[in-house]
């Protein structure tokens, strides 16, 4: 048998069939070379492509993105309201701050505002609702309390005195509810009889030089207080009854306050007095009752609640 090895015949010989062969292969190896660098070059720009559709999709969610199943209106517009409180009370700050006057109702103020606020109330008020009231004019009772409202009885021999008493009022920082809080009646033919209910609108002087916070004691200063209260009212002319009554303690943050009651007998001038000397004084305590009934000519009964806010 004859056996004819063609590998070796190609590599050993030099025949024209072998140089053939290798031309073949050669040519095919290009042509795979460039059919390698197009995909590869097809494929690189697609990747970019894919690429650039995931960065898009990061910035700007597809339309076909599933949507939130909670509407504007069940939770963005809530959001809103609160802000638009804040900022309204925020605004009425700001503007406080540029009046140098804080017009807010006393039930928004900060516990330091309320408390500035509470000690200069008494004086406020009654400073005002003197200066409103005409001469002529009998007050038979007065009461003020929770440092939100005043509420008087008085007589006035005529009726135009009496309305020119309420023109008076409103034009003051007061706002004066009407019927049945406010309204004038005839007195049996005795003049007129009316009833009055105001609601200050002063507000919180911020320059005021009197800022109780500024002068808050220690608790342990407590009676230097409630003494000075005595002594301050016996030389302003107020008579109070030896016992002096604590009715309630209560702690806020980083201050306790005490309630105490006083009561005795003056005259109007005279409580006037006594609450402005409690001011020139600087003793921080805040008046949150006072009530007023007419004895005997000029003299008058009061009965008094007093806060003092104290320091832990």
């Amino acid at each position: 048998m004859v056996r004819i090895n063609l590998i070796k015949q190609k590599l050993v010989t030099g025949s024209p069939r072998p140089a053939k062969s290798t031309g073949v292969r050669i040519l095919i190896i290009c042509l795979i070379t460039l059919i390698t660098g197009i995909a590869a070059i097809v494929g690189l720009r697609g990747w970019k492509n894919f690429i650039g559709v995931k960065e898009t999709s990061r910035i700007k969610p597809s339309d076909s993105a599933p949507q939130s199943p909670f509407k504007p209106s069940t939770y963005a517009t809530k959001a809103n309201i609160i802000e638009d409180v804040v900022k309204e009370i925020s605004d009425e700050r700001a503007s406080g701050a540029n009046n140098r006057t804080l017009y807010l109702p006393y039930t928004e103020l900060s516990p330091l505002e309320k408390i500035n606020y509470e000690v200069l109330f008494a004086k406020n008020i009654f400073s005002i609702f003197s200066k409103a009231v005409p001469s002529g004019i009998g007050l038979k009772s007065l009461e003020i309390e929770n440092f939100q409202s005043l509420y008087a009885v008085g007589l006035g021999s005529t009726k135009e005195l009496v309305t020119a008493t309420f023109t008076a009022l409103k034009s003051e920082k007061f706002e004066l509810l009407p019927q049945p809080y406010s309204y004038i009646t005839s007195n049996n033919g005795d003049g007129y009889r009316f009833v009055v209910t105001v609601k200050p609108q002063f507000g919180l002087d911020l320059t005021d030089p009197f800022q109780a916070s500024d002068h808050l004691p220690v608790r342990d200063d407590l009676p230097v207080l409630t003494k000075k209260i005595i002594t301050l009212a016996a030389e302003s002319g107020v008579t109070l009854k030896n016992r002096q009554e604590q009715l309630d303690a209560e702690k806020i943050g980083a201050y306790r306050r005490f309630h105490y009651r006083y009561q005795g007998t003056s005259t109007y001038n005279d409580f006037i007095k006594f609450l402005l000397n409690l001011y020139s004084n600087r003793v921080p305590c805040a008046f949150k009752k006072v009530e007023m009934k007419a004895l005997s000519g000029t003299s008058i009964e009061i009965e008094t609640q007093v806060i003092f806010t104290v320091r832990e």
